[in-house]
């Protein structure tokens, strides 16, 4: 398996922004424009799936190595987490009915389980099945961030059916796709790229094929197109592009060319040729790449922790530990009432996530992965002994 350290650490550091993003607290962060839009990384992640699966996978796929193997290896590396995330959520509900009929007096609990359409049990399966953001529903469900998981693993059937099916003309279905991805997206979504359980599996394959493509470029650039892709002058260029572009796309239509832009960082960056790699590969950043998908799928949770925490001290205290504004014209209770309190919970809330990120990697997601190699690897092994014995 080929890995590309310093994406990997711009991976942790984007999913990072993303559970930022998702914290509404009262401080002086919330209304950076770059943080407030911080949700296009989604995104980068789109994009550099492809560009690494293209990396490791697209040959092996047209030598051979089967589409059940490639998707088996693939929901090793998505499902476990995703199902224990999705079990924490139901868990806290059924712990919440438990509490209410024990103790009566919680009937009057703000906090009803199942209160919500996102919590709705009707919606448990589609979670299970990871089909919860095909357009099946029109509100996302349990673990909010889990919609672009449900979209990408169907993004790997596309992607190794084409692969396998279309072989040399695969091409034809890339160019489809960066090209009517775009377009759909602008027809059908009023949100342009924040559309997500409606219309996110267009988003998905829209972005996976730009990586796939910056793969193809990457593994072609020689001369002069390499001299100018990689290097410290392109990395900062590229970086600065990022944050311009974050900065001002937002749910414009300005936002639909967000692959475009995290393709071209993808690629630059892929060649490690510069001082913003060099800082991109210390220990620390490099440890948030290897947790990033943990930091990715935990982060709601703790976020509606830290809430419900709130909410029981403000009972016990009483006092109001929300701040009441109006935020994209929804009332929104910030976390905090005073500005220094928002920024002390933004660094509470990421170490917090961080933390969390280190053992759900190390008991969860590391096991379930290598888990899933194992019975690959033992499968492969076994067909090989057979064709030995039968030659």
């Amino acid at each position: 398996m080929e890995r590309f350290v310093v994406l990997d650490s711009w991976r942790g550091i984007a999913a990072c922004l993303v559970a930022l993003f998702h914290l509404d607290a009262y401080s002086h962060l919330h209304d950076v424009p770059f943080l407030r839009n911080s949700w296009l990384f989604v995104d980068f992640f789109f994009v550099l799936s492809g560009f690494v699966i293209a990396a490791n996978y697209q040959q092996r796929l047209l030598d051979g190595f089967g589409m059940g193997r490639f998707l088996f290896l693939r929901l090793g590396r998505l499902y476990p987490l995703h199902f224990t995330m999705l079990a924490l959520f139901i868990g806290v509900e059924l712990l919440k009915v438990v509490r209410r009929i024990l103790i009566p007096a919680l009937a009057v609990n703000p906090i009803a389980p199942f209160s919500t359409p996102q919590d709705a049990p009707n919606t448990i399966l589609a979670n299970v099945l990871l089909v919860q953001s095909l357009h099946l529903f029109d509100f996302l469900t349990w673990n909010v961030p889990s919609w672009s998981i449900s979209t990408e693993f169907y993004t790997y059937i596309v992607f190794a059916a084409c692969v396998v099916a279309l072989r040399k003309h695969a091409w034809i279905a890339l160019v489809f796709a960066l090209i009517g991805g775009p377009v759909l997206i602008a027809a059908l979504s009023d949100r342009y790229m924040a559309t997500l359980y409606d219309w996110g599996i267009i988003r998905c394959i829209y972005g996976f094929s730009a990586g796939v493509v910056a793969w193809h470029i990457y593994g072609k650039a020689n001369g002069g197109l390499r001299k100018w892709l990689s290097g410290s002058f392109a990395e900062w260029s590229a970086l600065g592009l990022v944050v311009a572009f974050v900065s001002v796309a937002g749910t414009s239509p300005l936002s639909i060319g967000a692959p475009y832009l995290f393709a071209l960082v993808v690629l630059v960056f892929a060649f490690e040729g510069g001082v913003a790699s060099a800082i991109l590969r210390l220990r620390p950043l490099v440890f948030l790449g290897t947790v990033s998908y943990s930091i990715y799928m935990t982060h709601a949770f703790i976020e509606r922790r830290l809430r419900d925490a709130a909410i029981a001290i403000g009972k016990h205290w009483h006092v109001n530990p929300f701040t009441h504004r109006v935020a994209d014209g929804q009332d929104t209770y910030f976390l905090g009432t005073q500005l220094w309190q928002g920024d002390i919970i933004y660094v509470v809330y990421l170490g917090m996530i961080i933390a969390t990120s280190y053992f759900t990697y190390r008991w969860i997601e590391k096991p379930g992965r290598e888990w899933a190699r194992n019975r690959v690897q033992r499968r492969q092994a076994t067909l090989a002994s057979g064709k030995v014995v039968s030659a």
